[in-house]
C-alpha cells in the first residue's frame, strides 16, 4: 500500500485530514485543546449564585446559543454595562476558537478568529481601564502564542503546528478564564 504524504495547511486551502497518520492526530489535538477552553470559560461562568440557565447557557455548546442567552437573560450592574457587555463579546469570541468547523476554513479562518478575540479584549481593556491589567496581560500573551502558531500553518510538519495551535488555544483559554473569574465579581454573573 503506497504511503500518502501529510498534507499541509496553507491559509488557500481547508483543512483536509487524510484518514489516518499524524495529520487526524494533529487535529485531535485542536480540537481537545478546543474542549479544554470550552471548560475553563464554562467553569469560569458558573458559581453558585447563578441561576440553571445562566449554568446552563455557559456550557452550551453553540457559541451563538450561549451569547444569546447570556446577554439576554443577565442584567448588568449600573455603571458596570460597557464592561460587562464587553465580556459576552470576548467570551463568544473565545469560545468560536473552540468550534471544530473552524478547522475546515483553515488558516485563515483561524487568524480572522483569533483577530475577533484581540478585537474583543481591546474593548475589555478600553470599557476596564486598568482594573484587570494582570489578566488582560495573560490573554495578550496566550494570544500572540496562538496568533504565531496559526501564522505557522502551511509551513514545516503539520502535526507539530497543529498540536502549537491547539496548546495555544488551551492557553488561550485558561487566561480568559482567569479574567472571567474576576469580571464575575464586576459583572455578577
Amino acid at each position: 500500500m503506497p504511503r500518502r504524504e501529510p498534507q499541509t495547511v496553507s491559509s488557500h486551502q481547508p483543512f483536509d485530514a487524510p484518514t489516518g497518520g499524524r495529520t487526524r492526530a494533529a487535529a485531535r489535538a485542536v480540537i481537545a485543546g478546543g474542549a479544554a477552553l470550552a471548560l475553563a470559560v464554562a467553569l469560569a461562568g458558573c458559581s453558585s449564585g447563578t441561576s440553571p440557565s445562566t449554568s446552563s447557557s455557559s456550557a452550551a455548546s453553540s457559541s451563538s446559543a450561549a451569547s444569546s442567552a447570556v446577554s439576554g437573560s443577565i442584567g448588568y450592574p449600573a455603571g458596570k454595562e460597557q464592561i460587562c457587555q464587553a465580556r459576552d463579546q470576548l467570551k463568544t469570541s473565545i469560545t468560536a476558537l473552540t468550534n471544530p468547523t473552524l478547522l475546515v476554513g483553515g488558516a485563515d479562518a483561524m487568524k480572522a478568529a483569533v483577530s475577533q478575540v484581540q478585537t474583543n479584549l481591546g474593548a475589555v481593556v478600553a470599557a476596564g481601564k486598568q482594573d484587570y491589567e494582570p489578566q488582560v496581560t495573560a490573554v495578550q500573551s496566550s494570544l500572540q502564542e496562538l496568533q504565531t502558531a496559526v501564522g505557522n500553518l502551511g509551513n514545516g510538519n503539520v502535526t507539530q503546528n497543529m498540536q502549537a495551535v491547539g496548546t495555544a488555544i488551551a492557553a488561550t483559554g485558561t487566561a480568559a478564564a482567569d479574567l472571567f473569574t474576576r469580571l464575575k465579581a464586576t459583572c455578577g454573573s
